[in-house]
């Protein structure tokens, strides 16, 4: 139990530290910019914010750019991964869809934090 309390503190923390870091966009060289998840169908769901990493430079990986990062970046990382991740296997769509263009997107196979684009997470229409 206490366990469950102090891992919970600190997820607290950094999300808190990573809300401060999208208030003054002091982020590390890695990120270029945010990107946002936005859940349809949930009223009142405000977008979740996450970090769009910059394209790995020749011989660099991802995991690379990953340990550069902040504690509070890599959670946020994290968290956007768990919260497509809960909504795919609830039977919701996923879309990916380019910062700044209308319509759908496309169906997006597996998130990519490099990816200059917005997650757009739908129910999935059944009947007619």
């Amino acid at each position: 139990m206490a366990q469950r309390v102090k891992e919970r503190a600190t997820a607290q923390n950094l999300q808190a530290a990573w809300e401060q870091r999208v208030r003054t966009g002091n982020f590390s060289t890695a990120i270029t910019g945010t990107r946002e998840v936005r859940v349809f169908g949930k009223a009142g769901d405000a977008p979740v914010t996450f970090p769009q990493l910059r394209a790995p430079a020749p011989g660099e990986t991802l995991d690379d750019l990953l340990e550069g990062l902040a504690p509070d970046e890599r959670w946020a990382l994290t968290h956007v991964q768990r919260v497509v991740d809960v909504h795919r296997a609830g039977g919701r769509q996923t879309f990916a869809v380019p910062r700044g263009q209308g319509g759908m997107g496309t169906t997006m196979p597996q998130f990519d934090p490099c990816a200059n684009s917005d997650i757009l997470i739908v129910s999935q229409i059944t009947g007619g």
